[in-house]
């Protein structure tokens, strides 16, 4: 014969069997929280850490060499001051490769990274903007995954590749689109380059500039 207890009794014994259940869970809780570090602490030290690379990135120089290299139309174009320094054979080849749509412009220019602080930077890019009597001319990005490290000055290669549309010209000639083109020292300077670098932390944090800012010649004064 089965004997069952009476109800209130079982009901005390599930009452007694769920607190056990639950402090059981609780110790192992307060176990597990006691074996690893607070976020508390472990935020101290990321913020601790960023505020350390960001003092880093704020002291990074950037400056702008002259024009290495200057091609329109397959002509040197590197010292030519105005249209008359290009003979009268070159303008009219020129304004011909202007009419037929395919007057290339090669530029090569150089930008200095310089890092006078202590720690090393690790520069993910440094994208730039071309901009040519104020408007922008191209873009495009240097120095992927460059290492700088302290009191070390980094050179980035800038390169202009692209096809000078007739609108570009603003109606002028090709010889005068060329005249003073590369001349960074006289006071009518037309091209100017902007640049905005982006950086990677030690932890995989990428910090990067909300704007471009203009680059100064490695000639100006400190």
């Amino acid at each position: 014969m089965k004997y069952s207890l009476p109800i209130y009794r079982r009901s005390i014994y599930a009452l007694a069997l769920g607190a056990l259940l639950a402090l059981t869970t609780q110790c192992s809780v307060s176990e597990q929280v006691k074996e690893r570090p607070s976020n508390r602490a472990t935020g101290s030290i990321g913020s601790a850490d960023e505020q350390r690379e960001n003092r880093a990135y704020e002291q990074m120089q950037y400056r702008l060499n002259f024009v290495d290299e200057a091609r329109l139309g397959g002509q040197d174009i590197l010292f030519v001051r105005q249209a008359a320094d290009l003979t009268s054979p070159q303008q009219a080849k020129l304004q011909s490769a202007l009419a037929a749509g395919n007057l290339p412009l090669r530029l090569r220019m150089r930008i200095y990274a310089r890092n006078p602080g202590k720690e090393t930077v690790q520069l993910r890019q440094l994208d730039y903007q071309v901009l040519l009597d104020g408007k922008e001319l191209t873009t495009g990005s240097t120095g992927a995954g460059t290492e700088i490290e302290s009191s070390a000055i980094v050179t980035l290669p800038v390169a202009v590749d692209l096809n000078v549309p007739a609108d570009r010209t603003a109606g002028s000639t090709p010889a005068a689109f060329a005249a003073n083109l590369t001349d960074f020292t006289g006071r009518g300077r037309r091209l100017t380059v902007r640049a905005r670098p982006s950086y990677v932390g030690a932890a995989g944090r990428v910090s990067q500039p909300n704007e471009f800012q203009p680059l100064e010649l490695v000639t100006a004064k400190r």
